[in-house]
């Protein structure tokens, strides 16, 4: 092998080298500075009565004929904290969700009892969406980590699959 060939495999080498560190590297980087920015958040109030708070918002549902959308989960929870900043973050979320929902954000222990009476979805765990008709009726639950970012490698959701799920049950 010539100089001028070991240079060029050495370069190579370099190369792959970065972009393997990069692949493992760049979402812990990416990480920690987004849970920077989420740190604090008190998205969810968990000494809301949120029988109460489910009964206002699904009469308020009712009265503007639109599917209440119930978001359960936790400020202790990044994902779930990723998931509201997206949805207030993404002008095109917002406004759909503006337009199509009465949304209700429910702190996962404290609407325990709402939980048991829609069969447990927070059992996967959370963040998880409650699709519910005017009639009160539930007519979907939708877990989030297939909404995940890079299979969960990167903080954050799909915004194009969040709308996806959103125009199926509006």
């Amino acid at each position: 092998m010539n100089r001028r060939q070991a240079l060029v495999f050495a370069l190579a080498v370099c190369g792959a080298l970065a972009l393997v560190a990069s692949y493992k590297l760049g979402p812990r980087v990416y990480n920690r500075h987004r849970l920077s920015q989420l740190q604090g958040r008190q998205v969810y109030d968990a000494k809301l009565d949120t029988q109460a708070a489910y009964a206002a918002g699904l009469a308020r549902a009712q009265r503007e004929q639109k599917p209440l959308l119930v978001m359960l989960g936790g400020n202790w929870c990044q994902w779930c904290l990723a998931l509201d900043d997206l949805m207030h973050q993404n002008v095109q979320l917002r406004d759909y969700l503006a337009e199509h929902f009465v949304v209700l954000k429910l702190d996962s222990a404290a609407a325990k009892p709402l939980d048991e009476a829609w069969g447990k979805p927070t059992r996967a765990g959370v963040p998880v969406l409650i699709f519910v008709g005017t009639d009160g009726i539930v007519k979907h639950v939708q877990e989030t980590v297939s909404l995940e970012l890079w299979s969960g490698r990167i903080l954050g959701h799909d915004p194009r699959r969040v709308l996806e799920v959103l125009k199926r049950w509006a």
